[in-house]
């Protein structure tokens, strides 16, 4: 189930016009956890990003195939319930939209497979999240050094 505003805006496109008519930069946030994916969107929307959120990579795979306008792909590593981890939406994403960013957050710290490196940009956020280092690792996937 996607969140009301995502499906909204994809029954409407009109309602999909401020996601595309913004100047922010949108980041997918991908976290099953509701209240950690909560205070991330609050803590980047302050920092000056447009925010999509989805408590899956199924929801995620759906946002994008809807062709809302992402830049960078948000995504926790481990997400039990959801066809795909956020290692398998890295490789989706590298298959199906190439370019767009992807940056995997984990709690818990593995190491993956070097052959995926190429799927996401590495290396793999820490949990809890640094402000200023998950905002400048946004920033360089975006080649954007603005600071809001």
């Amino acid at each position: 189930m996607l969140p009301a505003h995502i499906s909204r805006a994809m029954a409407n496109p009109k309602q999909n016009e401020r996601l595309t008519s913004s100047r922010k930069p949108t980041v997918l946030i991908v976290e099953d956890v509701v209240l950690v994916r909560m205070l991330l969107a609050n803590l980047l929307r302050e920092r000056g990003f447009e925010i999509i959120e989805a408590s899956t990579a199924d929801e995620a795979v759906r946002v994008l195939e809807a062709g809302f306008p992402v830049r960078v792909v948000m995504t926790d590593v481990y997400m039990p319930g959801s066809s795909m981890d956020g290692l398998a939406l890295a490789r989706w994403v590298h298959a199906h939209r190439p370019g767009l960013k992807v940056i995997l957050g984990s709690g818990v710290v593995s190491d993956t497979d070097p052959a995926d490196a190429a799927f996401y940009e590495a290396p793999i956020l820490q949990k809890p999240y640094k402000r200023e280092e998950l905002e400048r690792r946004l920033r360089a996937a975006l080649d954007d050094p603005q600071q809001p």
